[in-house]
């Protein structure tokens, strides 16, 4: 499986100090969260400059949307919903390749930290990281956008058209939820791979498209995990809340995500190609002899 992928980076990690290693992946969040903590929350508020254009546009049109149409029919108000949103989701589409951008450097950041470097500088590290993982960074980022526009296209357009069942709109937007989440974990592989293996559009797609579809259940539930603070973002529509939750991102949010995903993108890693490809690397920063959930001996 490891010739989906070119060949592992000239910087992928090599062996860590052994001593008091993680047994598992679950337990090396909560080791990373208690040693790095305050290198956490700096990497979320740099990663959160690359997002603030992309929070800024959806509040403020958010706003602008919510502001009472007078004289419309419920038709009319319909398709000005559709509209609105549509048009809102194509402005954030080129908002979003900045904001993956900005991840790019904070997957590079956060996978020095699974690997157990002891200095990492987190400003050096963070653009070293968006600028050697830009390719992938912008591919991401292509497709977290395409995902998030055809959820706002479908979900407001179908229910604009007269005399199609009711159940229907409802239908196709848990569908076009889903073909979104999709597209989100793909991106999140993306930038997760790029911090182990050399980039090739053709070798890291394919890699990543199987790993995207194939595990789904499961991608969707770290997804939750991970993007947890965004997704009560899209979920809760009050603006006091809404502040509340982006200076949450703000704060440690976007390390969060970073961090999950990246643990879980190293064990898919693990279990689908270092295990046979690339042994020097199979459960990096972790205790080799350790066994339980995302560990080295179980996955």
């Amino acid at each position: 499986m490891m010739g989906f992928f070119s060949s592992l980076r000239p910087d992928a990690p090599g062996n860590p100090e052994e001593a008091r290693l993680p047994k598992n992946r679950f337990r090396a969040y909560f080791d990373i969260l208690r040693g790095r903590f305050w290198k956490l929350v700096g990497l979320s508020l740099l990663t959160f400059l690359f997002f603030a254009p992309l929070y800024f546009w959806r509040i403020a049109w958010g706003a602008y949307s919510a502001l009472p149409a007078e004289g419309l029919t419920e038709a009319e108000a319909l398709f000005r919903s559709f509209v609105l949103e549509s048009f809102s989701s194509l402005v954030s589409w080129p908002l979003t390749l900045l904001a993956t951008f900005g991840l790019g450097g904070a997957f590079e950041v956060v996978a020095a930290f699974t690997r157990q470097e002891g200095t990492v500088y987190l400003f050096r590290d963070f653009f070293r990281g968006a600028k050697e993982n830009w390719k992938s960074s912008l591919l991401a980022g292509f497709f977290v956008g395409l995902g998030n526009f055809l959820f706002a296209f479908n979900s407001r357009f179908y229910p604009t058209i007269e005399g199609i069942p009711g159940f229907l709109p409802i239908f196709l937007s848990v569908f076009f939820a889903l073909v979104m989440a999709y597209f989100h974990i793909l991106g999140y592989f993306l930038l997760a791979s790029a911090t182990v293996y050399r980039f090739s559009f053709k070798a890291s797609l394919k890699n990543n498209l199987v790993f995207a579809a194939v595990l789904f259940p499961k991608n969707l539930l770290f997804l939750l995990l991970a993007a947890s603070f965004p997704l009560l973002l899209e979920l809760i529509p009050y603006l006091l809340v809404q502040e509340i939750l982006i200076a949450l991102i703000a704060f440690y949010g976007l390390s969060h995500l970073a961090l999950v995903y990246q643990l879980y993108g190293e064990s898919v890693f693990d279990r689908f190609i270092n295990r046979q490809s690339a042994p020097s690397i199979l459960g990096r920063g972790l205790d080799r002899h350790g066994d339980g959930p995302l560990g080295p001996g179980k996955e």
